[in-house]
């Protein structure tokens, strides 16, 4: 082989890593976020303040299946309707209309795709996030909604007190919170059947006082999280729901590490170092025995500390891994503190701290375990057909 012959090999194989290297770069930079556009709740500033990528997504889009599969998490705000304008040819001349009728690209949602391709969505493990007057969007798939005299848009604007549950109380360390409630109408829930409550609270409507959820999860392979609340303000409230959902592929490997354990999850947290702090304190239940608190990172390394009701510490950590663990035994039912250091200056990086209860087993320890029950199931087989057959003779 000639020198120009390898010289002309190797150049075609560089420019052919380069292409195949740039394609699977593409593919790993591909946003797993995505946000239909909206007219009311600013999911989109949110998401930027937080340093989160995020596709939008045209209201026609949800039309599409490939749309649902290419994302693990997807935020439908508060009034993502199409525009009347967009389905509407409007000709006028001088002050006066001189027609109206259908456009060429008019749309109209087809509900029954919809609904099969969200639910499909969540129960393959993708999560989302409905504000609003989107609860129309998701009861096409999940009619779960129950109201007031049937009717849903009963708020007034006011501030409520709103009763703290779950892992917004985990996140927040409030049970109470003060929301006010900033639109006219504003869809006011009596409950949400099968739907785990987050925070619920007290209003007024125009029949009187009235109680039920602000927020909730509903819970169907994914999860799907609904909130009556949505504000331009900045809170603990609001960046819970945003990381909840953002955080979803944190979360999902945060539970498969705990039932890798033999262990039952009983709280989770989603959540990341803004600019400027320098940490973030959460809180967890402890149920009698042995409990262990699970840390997990996307890419960051983080310091802990875990000190107990009375803020006492039990252990301070400094590991520098993404992923750490450490059993608390509890004589009763109780909770701890958990305070998590960044390291260095690492920012806006997603990390989920989990709470678990029972014994730690293994992961190779539950495999060897199957693999030995598996062995055993086939010799007692065995000598089961052995025995059938040689009675047969």
């Amino acid at each position: 082989m000639t020198f120009q012959k390898l010289k002309k090999i190797v150049s075609v194989s560089a420019a052919f890593m380069v292409i195949l290297l740039s394609y699977n770069s593409d593919l790993s930079a591909q946003n797993r976020v995505a946000v239909v556009k909206s007219r009311f709740d600013n999911i989109e500033l949110v998401l930027d303040t937080y340093h989160i990528k995020y596709d939008l997504l045209e209201f026609k889009e949800l039309s599409s299946s490939e749309v649902f599969s290419r994302y693990d998490s997807i935020f439908f705000p508060s009034g993502i309707l199409s525009e009347y304008e967009d389905n509407l040819d409007i000709n006028w001349q001088g002050k006066d209309f001189t027609s109206v009728k259908l456009s060429k690209d008019f749309f109209e949602l087809d509900e029954k795709s919809f609904k099969s391709n969200f639910r499909k969505f969540t129960k393959n493990g993708g999560s989302s996030y409905f504000s609003g007057y989107a609860y129309k969007q998701l009861a096409l798939a999940y009619d779960d909604f129950n109201f007031f005299d049937d009717f849903p848009y009963m708020g007034i604007p006011g501030r409520i007190e709103a009763d703290i549950q779950g892992d917004l109380a985990r996140f927040s360390l409030k049970r109470k919170t003060a929301l006010y409630m900033e639109y006219t109408g504003w869809i006011a829930l009596k409950s949400v059947s099968g739907a785990e409550v987050l925070a619920e609270a007290q209003f007024s409507t125009p029949r009187g006082d009235k109680s039920g959820p602000i927020s909730v999860i509903i819970h169907d392979g994914g999860e799907i999280l609904y909130t009556s609340y949505y504000s331009s303000v900045y809170s603990e409230f609001k960046r819970f729901n945003i990381y909840r959902i953002a955080g979803s592929h944190l979360r999902d490997k945060a539970i498969d590490r705990v039932k890798a354990r033999s262990q039952e999850p009983t709280g989770i947290i989603v959540d990341s170092f803004l600019g400027g702090e320098t940490h973030r304190t959460y809180y967890f239940n402890l149920k009698e025995g042995n409990n262990t608190i699970h840390f997990l990172s996307d890419n960051a390394k983080y310091m802990f500390e875990i000190y107990d009701r009375n803020m006492s510490l039990i252990v301070t950590r400094d590991f520098q891994e993404t992923a750490q663990s450490y059993n608390i035994i509890s004589i009763k039912e109780d909770y701890c503190f958990v305070k998590v250091y960044p390291s260095g200056r690492d920012r806006f990086i997603m990390h989920s701290v989990t709470s678990a209860y029972g014994a730690v087993i293994p992961p190779g320890v539950t495999y060897t375990v199957k693999i030995i029950l598996a062995v055993l199931g086939s010799v007692l087989l065995a000598a089961f057909l052995k025995v059938t057959i040689s009675r047969l003779k």
